[in-house]
């Protein structure tokens, strides 16, 4: 289930810090390049002044501090380039129709197969090749 994608950059924004580990480590299996990690979007935003910026962001809904709703429109102002995963426990339905008003690129339900996960950056990694 190796990617054939160069150089993929991925952040993966999650208050849970098993869940963060975990895609982390399935990710880098997978031949993604992990960059970044933060436990909230406030976080994130603060780590994207002082680095260069990941290609796409996994990112949780439901977070203190700032959840990824409110995430979303900052990145979509700052850093429009970056794609964004909704990544949730949440009812998909509810926050793909918000997240795609907010300018999220897709979702994917924490308790999905791993696979769906990969998928979806495969179909946003493509997407960012060809624009």
């Amino acid at each position: 289930m190796k990617r054939e994608l160069p150089d993929v950059k991925i952040a993966i924004v999650d208050d849970n810090a098993l869940i963060r580990e975990s895609v982390k480590f399935r990710l880098n299996s997978l031949g993604y390049n992990v960059v970044m990690e933060a436990e909230n979007g406030r976080e994130f935003l603060d780590k994207l002044l002082l680095n260069t910026a990941p290609d796409i962001c996994v990112l949780d809904i439901n977070m203190p501090v700032m959840d990824g709703l409110e995430t979303t429109v900052h990145l979509k102002k700052t850093w429009p380039g970056i794609k964004i995963i909704f990544f949730s426990m949440e009812d998909s339905s509810i926050y793909m129709n918000k997240g795609i008003q907010l300018g999220a690129d897709g979702f994917v339900a924490k308790d999905a197969p791993f696979a769906e996960l990969n998928n979806m950056l495969v179909s946003l990694a493509n997407r960012s090749q060809v624009a």
